[in-house]
């Protein structure tokens, strides 16, 4: 089944870019919901038709194996995660799926897409998806058509720089399964109900929280370097003379090179990151 999205002529098509990072994936079955309920941190059931939520994915150590973003749609459940983790994702499900009546169907057609708008897009009926972003608007559909921004990688670049900014990562095969959701901020984003009931990792995710023993927190800093950080490099903050280890989750770069990272470090939340030293370079932070 194809889907399909026709937005007003009149509205400028190049605000619509392809998110390559982006995968979709649709969750369709009598037990589509609560499959979803029992192995996403976020309370999936609690959502009403055209409502969204992030939502992390655990191992049952309570690492984050991907950050989701679920829309309810009808009976069926549409997630939005990193293209780079799709299709492990969808395998692993499918091993704990069971008797289910679920089925999992990895959406390789469609493209996720952002746009730029003031207010919601106005999609067919047949849209599956519509999310707004928290806190400005950017937003999240799902298409099949050709975008003209499709051929500006600097659009690219700042969509993901504004993720960044948001404490959005939807994290990659070098830090997947290596960071409990506290560590990435993602409760910031509402991905993790402490009220809701079992799912992979909860019962660690749960102590964690509630005995304050998190002791890496995240961290967002804008700088510029020379080179460029991967994920789970490490790198130091600099606050006068002390020295503070972190490692790097996510890095994404404006067109101008600025850079934002998304990093976890020990160092407290309340003392201010001066400078960013990184194969000794040492730049201030921005």
């Amino acid at each position: 089944m194809r889907l399909r999205i026709i937005y007003d002529r009149q509205q400028d098509k190049t605000q619509m870019l392809e998110l390559k990072h982006l995968s979709a994936i649709r969750f369709r079955g009598a037990d589509a919901g609560s499959f979803l309920h029992g192995q996403l941190s976020a309370d999936v059931l609690a959502l009403s038709n055209g409502d969204s939520t992030f939502a992390c994915y655990c191992e049952p150590k309570g690492r984050v194996l991907a950050l989701m973003l679920v829309q309810k749609n009808a009976e069926d459940y549409y997630v939005i995660m990193s293209s780079k983790l799709v299709t492990a994702v969808i395998d692993r499900l499918k091993i704990y799926r069971m008797r289910s009546k679920v089925e999992i169907e990895n959406l390789n057609e469609i493209k996720v897409c952002g746009l730029w708008a003031d207010n919601k897009p106005e999609p067919t009926l047949t849209s599956p998806l519509s999310i707004r972003l928290p806190g400005n608007n950017q937003w999240l559909l799902m298409t099949d058509h050709e975008t003209e921004a499709d051929k500006q990688p600097s659009l690219q670049e700042r969509w993901r720089n504004s993720e960044l900014q948001m404490g959005i990562s939807w994290l990659n095969p070098e830090t997947s399964g290596q960071f409990l959701p506290q560590m990435l901020g993602f409760e910031q984003l509402g991905a993790v109900n402490y009220r809701k009931g079992c799912y992979p990792g909860q019962e660690i995710v749960a102590r964690t929280h509630y005995l304050g023993k998190i002791k890496r927190h995240p961290r967002i800093i804008n700088c510029r370097l020379t080179n460029h950080p991967k994920p789970m490099d490490k790198i130091k903050i600099l606050n006068n003379d002390l020295s503070h280890d972190a490692v790097v989750a996510d890095c994404g770069s404006d067109p101008d090179g600025k850079l934002c990272l998304l990093v976890v470090t020990r160092m407290a939340p309340e003392m201010p990151a001066q400078r960013l030293e990184f194969q000794d370079e040492i730049k201030d932070v921005i």
